[in-house]
């Protein structure tokens, strides 16, 4: 009963025997979507319709709902950029911006600190980010908060701002769950995890 929300994974193109196509790939988080459907895509803001569900060596299927990975067609061949989120454009529209409160709790040996670049995955969109304020953290051991901290400590609860290079697409917890979940990369090793207030 949620929005559509469908992270694009990736965009195929088919060459051979004059297959002019491109398909959008994903997994749908919530919702569900209708060959016809009107859809934008963020952070982009790009507008067309479906045209067609595809399945790999099987019937096209009338609908897809959450849960289900699809092959999207579109009626216009717009770029579509891996990492946007495709939604219905009947339905509310996901935020779309380069700062955000978060709850997130750390993982790594090494403390989380203001200004060092780090990787957020949201989605399926990989974007560079940082850490520019630290306002509350708890100490998951005893239970104990400090505020105005300059960085967060391995098993650390932390309410906090992150800031990426370029704006994403994203929903509040407090809204769609599925869509406000991230994880932090450092030197390639998921480093901590989170999800997004406001």
């Amino acid at each position: 009963d949620l929005p559509l929300r469908l992270p694009v994974q990736d965009v195929y193109k088919f060459t051979e025997a004059g297959d002019d196509r491109r398909i959008a790939v994903g997994r749908i988080e919530t919702g569900r979507l209708e060959p016809g459907d009107n859809v934008t895509f963020y952070p982009s803001g790009k507008r067309t319709r479906v045209a067609a569900i595809e399945a790999f060596n099987a019937p096209n299927p009338g609908e897809a709902h959450a849960g289900q990975s699809v092959g999207i067609t579109l009626t216009e061949q717009i770029f579509v950029q891996p990492g946007e989120l495709m939604t219905r454009s009947s339905q509310p529209a996901p935020q779309v911006a380069t700062q955000f409160k978060v709850n997130l709790l750390w993982l790594k040996k090494e403390p989380m600190i203001l200004h060092k670049r780090y990787l957020l995955k949201l989605a399926a969109a990989r974007v560079p980010v940082w850490l520019r304020r630290v306002n509350l953290v708890m100490d998951a051991s005893d239970l104990s908060t400090e505020s105005n901290r300059q960085h967060i400590e391995r098993h650390d609860v932390a309410e906090c701002v992150l800031e990426t290079l370029k704006p994403v697409a994203f929903d509040l917890n407090a809204e769609i769950r599925q869509t406000s979940r991230f994880v932090i990369i450092d030197n390639y090793q998921i480093a901590g995890g989170g999800v997004i207030l406001e």
